[in-house]
């Protein structure tokens, strides 16, 4: 009796490690280029955040079911639709006494009119990022008491309003991409005894780039006694075969080399 495969891909699951919300309050600034790209001088970072309260996100929207005659649904219009994220700050620096209060000076507590914003949220495991960051403006306010005591880190939690483009575009949306495939070339090569060859791995992304990573894989030889390998490069032992295997970021990819 066949056993059933585990379903699912785990490299496919995230468990966020770090994070950081940037604020700039031009609201034409300058986008990093990609996920690798850091933020410029028009983005300020918020500080430390409180992991547990993460960035939750909350979704609200005027729906109005149609029914016709024997209750049968029909149609479902649908507006009013208000997106919200939300973070909570353990620092009390620039950044944050403007989101707390807005139009206030160090001198001066002003009531707050929430300014309109660009606002950046980041997440990253190692060397995986994910970015959202406003398309069009947000508007930050508190969200419940702020105060200070004596037993706790002195926290704000606030909640970015999104506001979207004309066309409705609420995020500009920046991911590193994931590893999905390694190719090693070629994937046959026949060598005579005491040759060296190479052999070339490549990493494919899910944004279809590739680079080059025959220097970072790790490479095995099945038979040592034909034919060993370092870095890609292939020693000829002795008369007979050996498979070549490189492995990269969870992905393997194979040679079958001849020694003649």
């Amino acid at each position: 009796m066949k056993e059933d495969a585990v379903a699912g891909d785990p490299l496919k699951a995230n468990l966020w490690t770090d994070a950081d919300v940037y604020i700039s309050t031009n609201l034409s600034a300058t986008l990093p280029a990609d996920a690798d790209t850091p933020f410029g001088v028009d983005w300020d970072l918020v500080g430390l955040l409180d992991g547990d309260d993460g960035f939750p996100e909350s979704r609200d929207e005027d729906t109005d079911d149609k029914y016709a005659w024997g209750g049968l649904l029909t149609k479902t219009s649908r507006n009013h639709f208000k997106l919200t994220k939300s973070f909570t700050a353990l620092e009390d620096n620039d950044v944050t006494f403007s989101l707390l209060w807005p139009g206030s000076s160090a001198t001066q507590i002003k009531v707050p009119r929430p300014a309109k914003v660009m606002v950046a949220f980041e997440t990253r495991e190692g060397d995986k990022v994910r970015r959202l960051i406003t398309a069009n403006y947000a508007e930050v306010t508190l969200d419940g008491d702020h105060g200070e005591n004596e037993t706790d880190i002195e926290s704000m939690s606030f909640t970015a309003t999104i506001f979207p483009t004309g066309d409705g575009v609420l995020f500009n949306r920046q991911i590193t991409p994931t590893l999905t495939a390694l190719d090693v070339s070629p994937a046959t090569k026949t060598l005579a005894v005491g040759a060296i060859g190479a052999l070339v791995a490549t990493a494919t992304y899910s944004d279809l780039s590739t680079a080059i990573v025959t220097a970072s894989a790790s490479w095995v030889s099945s038979n040592l006694t034909k034919a060993t390998v370092e870095n890609g490069y292939v020693t000829a032992v002795a008369t007979g075969s050996a498979t070549i295997t490189a492995t990269y970021g969870g992905f393997s990819d194979t040679c079958a080399v001849t020694v003649s």
